[in-house]
């Protein structure tokens, strides 16, 4: 057991959110805003258009609207009084008819701690119809990734920008570790002010969770470990529906098979059947 800083801050201060300007995007971006607020980091955001770049930017989305809404700025203010919040804003355009290239090679010149990005959570024979550009973003940058699918509230509330983190689920494997996964929620939420938290840590197969885990040991949390068997993917999504989870935290390791090029990782199977935002962490 651990007892770690209450002010021990989570390791994002460039967040870069990609965004196509549809409603479905939404919601990832209110995340993204939240967690640039909350970290006092600087916010990207990036739009592909297979056309030539254009100058204004007139058709991104506002980000005063929102903050006013969440009554951090006073009604009709200007869009310099975002500084004034800690917020630092870049938006980008480029001219590509490869978003998921185009992506890759921002990131490459340009890293980001996080990526916040919406998914419309293709699966089999759908995927094969359909460009998928989240998954391969965060797999081919080795970024952390907060994956927001579309059509879910996620944690943080809309319309108030109220947090709404209670339970996150953190798969257990043999490797990679789930330390980091374990830090990463405790400082998720005391970043966004949550006092009570439950920490589920599930391990799926025989024997006890196979890593000696430090947990934080802060007032209002509390870290569950349980045993599960079966199919990984069914488990995980059984366990967050019935436990009815606000985000799913998972260490990742990206393809190391055959079929996992054709089905996905666990991680991206997961993604596919999730009911809330799934953050990503890749392994060091």
């Amino acid at each position: 057991m651990s007892t770690p800083s209450p002010d021990r801050a989570l390791p994002f201060k460039t967040v870069f959110h990609p965004t196509d300007f549809s409603a479905d995007s939404h919601i990832a971006l209110i995340h993204a805003l939240k967690l640039a607020l909350v970290t006092r980091a600087d916010l990207s955001m990036m739009h592909i258009d297979p056309d030539a770049a254009r100058e204004d930017f007139e058709d991104f989305p506002r980000l005063g609207p929102i903050l006013e809404r969440w009554s951090l700025l006073p009604p009709n203010s200007p869009d310099a009084h975002i500084s004034q919040l800690g917020l630092s804003i870049s938006k980008i355009r480029a001219a590509s008819n490869n978003p998921t290239e185009a992506l890759i090679h921002h990131l490459a010149d340009h890293p980001a701690d996080l990526l916040v990005m919406a998914t419309h959570q293709y699966d089999g024979f759908d995927r094969w119809h359909h460009q998928t550009v989240a998954e391969p973003v965060a797999r081919g940058s080795h970024t952390p990734t907060l994956f927001v699918p579309t059509h879910v509230e996620g944690f943080v509330v809309a319309e108030t920008g109220e947090p709404k983190l209670r339970r996150v689920l953190i798969p257990v494997s043999e490797k990679p570790s789930p330390q980091t996964a374990v830090d990463i929620t405790a400082q998720l939420a005391l970043a966004l002010g949550c006092d009570k938290l439950t920490g589920i840590l599930i391990h799926i197969g025989s024997g006890a969770i196979p890593h000696s885990l430090e947990y934080p040991m802060l007032k209002g949390f509390v870290w569950q470990t349980m045993i599960g068997h079966g199919n990984i993917v069914d488990m995980i999504l059984g366990m967050g529906a019935d436990f009815d989870v606000d985000l799913i935290v998972m260490a990742t390791e990206g393809h190391h098979s055959l079929l996992d090029m054709i089905r996905g990782s666990t991680m991206e199977r997961v993604l596919r059947g999730a009911r809330c935002p799934l953050l990503a962490i890749p392994a060091c």
